[in-house]
């Protein structure tokens, strides 16, 4: 979603770019291969000025059930290759997630310590610590929800309710999210300025799903009594943080400022 996305942005911006996929053949044949679940003879891979690491298992499920081979891509071999990029004086922009910390504050700082409850939070969590050790020029960019055009969740929504069929949003787990776009452009001023260190990126604010349902329901003039809300213990999720904001004043340095969540439900309606 990220990656192709800020290829065509920088692409687009006279930069000249690489890209990188675990197929090894199809529509993506002419780009690099490269699979972080396997063994890969990284030696092999050019040395670019600057490397962003977009690859990933970022499904929560897959990580909690399969800990041991999604911890080989998202720790242990997404650190190797970082390593020998920096090795080669590549700038590394590392992608993380808001999942590192338990969300029991919100706001989270990046000088606060590491508090991940699941799975996935652990691995972003455990990468991180190892990036941060490695020498030479690393950004770790921590994102909450990213929310792109034609985001499934919502979409589902809103053709239901255009159908007149019930939806089911949650009323007790929360997202902060930006757009897909702001998202791209922070990674790009990243990258221009070749920044380093922990940048957070969140909404200036949280809010529910089933708040955000209602929000897009008014919007579209849709009927609201079509959203029935469920709590995610309604479907075995175990651990939803109570707060998923993060402390964005690093993006000053970047002239960006967190969004209002409105406007990026807005930007997707």
């Amino acid at each position: 979603m990220i990656g192709s996305r800020l290829m065509r942005v920088l692409e687009g911006g006279g930069w000249s770019v690489i890209g990188t996929t675990r197929r090894a053949t199809g529509s993506d044949a002419d780009r690099v291969h490269l699979d972080l679940a396997s063994f890969q003879a990284f030696d092999l891979l050019p040395s670019p000025s600057a490397a962003v690491l977009c690859a990933a298992v970022t499904s929560m499920e897959r990580c909690q059930k399969d800990p041991v081979a999604t911890k080989k891509i998202n720790v242990t071999n997404t650190v190797r290759l970082a390593r020998k990029l920096l090795l080669g004086g590549s700038h590394v922009v590392f992608l993380s997630s808001n999942t590192v910390f338990d969300g029991v504050q919100p706001w989270a700082s990046t000088s606060d310590s590491n508090s991940p409850r699941t799975e996935y939070g652990r691995q972003k969590a455990d990468a991180e610590s190892q990036l941060l050790s490695l020498d030479g020029q690393i950004a770790i960019v921590r994102f909450s929800k990213i929310i792109p055009p034609g985001m499934p969740l919502l979409q589902d929504w809103v053709r239901d309710m255009r159908s007149g069929r019930n939806i089911y949003p949650f009323s007790d787990s929360r997202m902060s999210p930006v757009s897909l776009s702001f998202a791209v452009e922070l990674l790009r001023r990243v990258l221009v300025v070749r920044a380093t260190g922990i940048i957070q990126a969140s909404a200036a604010s949280d809010i529910s799903y089933e708040e955000a349902a209602r929000y897009l329901a008014q919007r579209l003039g849709c009927d609201q009594k079509l959203i029935k809300p469920i709590s995610c213990a309604q479907k075995a999720i175990l651990f939803s943080p109570a707060n998923t904001t993060l402390d964005t004043t690093g993006l000053e340095a970047l002239g960006l400022e967190a969004p209002e969540v409105h406007s990026v439900l807005d930007g997707f309606v």
